[in-house]
């Protein structure tokens, strides 16, 4: 039987390519993070940076290099990638792409109970939601730009690519829906829950 991975966040997965690179201290991990606009697509703070890197020396995928000491700061542990830490980064690389996972948003949770809310209300909602939406699309598009004027190709950019596209499609199905609401091409019965819920059960939505 294959080798089963544990779980890695998101955070430590970036960790893990960024010492695949070189030999870096956690400001410096930081910093890049940042500097690369990777801040974008995982939670960043120091705090859970530091305790990221604890962990993942404890399993062995990161070693300390060195002690980095610049002047009157304190002292920096410079950390390195060992073997087994690049076995681990290519195989959860290769699963995330080739496995979708489930996955539970926020929106998602907001769509199944919007019947709460009448008709023009939700409307309204989605409207704003569909302006933040290209108003994030656009800022990204902007980092993209910069990025690629800075000689950054294609490969090093694709996952902000895919962002913008998440994006702009939701978007243009968040206008199509807030629209057919307003304009009652949507059904709308306020708070019947009862009723929705049992066409979920009678055609297995939401089942495992």
């Amino acid at each position: 039987m294959p080798e089963e991975t544990p779980e890695v966040s998101p955070l430590a997965l970036s960790i893990l390519q960024l010492l695949d690179e070189r030999p870096m201290h956690p400001y410096e991990l930081a910093s890049t993070m940042r500097d690369r606009h990777m801040d974008e697509f995982i939670r960043l703070n120091f705090g859970s940076l530091y305790h990221t890197v604890e962990g993942l020396e404890r399993s062995g995928w990161v070693v300390s290099a060195e002690r980095e000491k610049e002047g009157r700061r304190p002292e920096r542990t410079v950390y390195q990638l060992t073997d087994s830490g690049r076995e681990v980064l290519v195989r959860v690389i290769s699963e995330i792409l080739a496995q979708p996972r489930r996955e539970y948003p926020h929106f998602a949770a907001g769509l199944m109970f919007m019947h709460h809310l009448d008709a023009a209300e939700a409307a309204r909602h989605l409207q704003a939601r569909a302006v933040a939406l290209a108003a994030t699309a656009a800022k990204l598009s902007r980092i993209l730009s910069e990025l690629q004027g800075h000689g950054l190709k294609r490969l090093a950019l694709v996952e902000m690519e895919h962002k913008i596209a998440m994006l702009e499609a939701e978007r243009d199905w968040v206008v199509k829906t807030g629209k057919e609401i307003a304009d009652g091409r949507l059904e709308w019965k306020t708070g019947k829950i009862n009723d929705i819920e049992g066409l979920r059960r009678r055609h297995g939505a939401g089942t495992h």
